[in-house]
């Protein structure tokens, strides 16, 4: 047992450390351009937010005042329509479902059905986590004082020991480890209490609080922070004059640090040659932790992505970017030949359940119904045709599971 225990430190360390972030550049397209905060009237509405699966990019057009939704797909060949809905005019965007969900400095807005709208105010630290209710969803955050809170999708917004009890309702089995990690913490009284928000592995709170617990800032905006799935935190910092990163941390663990992610931006050294004019930019963290950014400038954007390479293996962010003959592809070939045959089973799996698979499988059927990204659309697998580089995961996982 002791060996096995080792051997999965080392397996982890070997994932933590041995693959860079690698920035990628997408493509160029004239729609989204930058636009002043002085022609924004002090109060400049920005986001973006990525549709995985369909790899469709919705991001704000300062230029027009309108959203435009790209294909990353076909990103060269400026496939672009727009998009007539609202959406929240904040930085960080979710979207569930049909609902729409903006977090920013002021606090959390969200949109549902296309009509709903409402802010909740005291809340600087973006978006905790989502958990289904229902037919809805439930969107967890914590106040300025650190406080949990959450609402949903009927537009009930609940109490912090009415959004702690529903933890337990959802998920007996994952708040009793919640339990044992806040012990671990010694946040547990005050888990009990409701007074912090613990889920999974991780403590949510403001970076207020985190000074406090941990002795230090682990972001250097207060607000801003973006969440994936498995509770890893990133904010992310781009502004003309000043400098240019993205970080990730686990509990006070950074994982990575990337100082400039500007390096590739010819938007950037267009603006540094000239000496003048100026640039916009968003981000958006998938569920999976892919993160997404672009940059736009007075003519044109530029889109970036960093695929998952960091942490733990997770099989939604394997699942989303499948299998490509590149230093991704060295990732998935190192990641494959360590797991186990049920692991193999999950992820390949966790490819069908992208497109609204029914599972028959009772252990299946239970795994993905708790995800939130998941849909079922009573397909069978042999309705659904998978993009190549899905199509490939695929192979190679059956292969292996031979």
């Amino acid at each position: 047992m002791k060996k096995k225990i080792v051997c999965l430190l080392i397996f982890i360390n070997t994932l933590l450390n041995a693959f860079s972030q690698n920035i990628e550049k997408i493509g160029n397209n004239e729609t989204i351009k930058y636009i002043s905060y002085e022609a924004a009237q002090g109060s400049y509405p920005t986001g973006m937010y990525v549709d995985e699966v369909t790899y469709e990019m919705t991001c704000y057009n300062p230029a027009e005042e309108t959203y435009s939704n790209i294909n990353l797909n076909n990103f060269n060949k400026n496939v672009v329509k727009d998009y007539s809905g609202n959406i929240p005019y904040l930085p960080s965007i979710r979207k569930i479902g049909n609902d729409f969900w903006g977090t920013g400095s002021s606090g959390i807005s969200y949109i549902i059905n296309g009509a709903y709208y409402k802010y909740i105010e005291n809340v600087q630290s973006g978006i905790s986590f989502i958990l289904k209710k229902g037919s809805g969803y439930i969107v967890y955050y914590v106040d300025k004082n650190g406080i949990p809170g959450a609402v949903d999708t009927e537009g009930k917004i609940y109490t912090n020991k009415e959004a702690v009890e529903y933890l337990k309702q959802y998920d007996s089995d994952k708040y009793e480890e919640s339990l044992l990690r806040a012990e671990e913490l010694g946040l547990k009284e005050l888990f009990g209490k409701a007074e912090v928000l613990v889920w999974g592995e991780t403590y949510y709170s403001t970076n207020e609080k985190y000074n406090e617990y941990y002795g230090k800032y682990l972001y250097k905006f207060p607000e801003l922070i973006q969440y994936d799935n498995n509770g890893l935190g990133y904010q992310f910092h781009q502004g003309f004059g000043a400098e240019h990163y993205l970080c990730c941390y686990k509990g006070k663990d950074c994982l990575f640090w990337v100082d400039d992610v500007t390096n590739q931006s010819s938007v950037i050294s267009e603006i540094l040659e000239k000496r003048y004019g100026h640039f916009t930019s968003s981000w958006y963290v998938g569920f999976g932790g892919n993160i997404y950014y672009y940059i736009a400038g007075e003519e044109y954007t530029e889109v970036f992505r960093i695929r998952r390479t960091w942490g733990d293996p997770d099989f939604y962010a394997m699942a989303i970017n499948g299998y490509t003959e590149d230093d991704y592809g060295k990732y998935v070939n190192e990641v494959l030949t360590k797991l186990s045959k049920a692991d193999l089973r999950l992820l390949r799996n966790t490819i069908f359940a992208l497109y609204g698979v029914h599972f028959k499988s009772e252990d299946l059927a239970k795994h993905f119904d708790k995800q939130v990204w998941y849909t079922d659309e009573g397909k069978s697998s042999a309705e659904v045709t998978l993009p190549d580089h899905r199509q490939k995961l695929v192979e190679m996982i059956q292969k292996l599971e031979k």
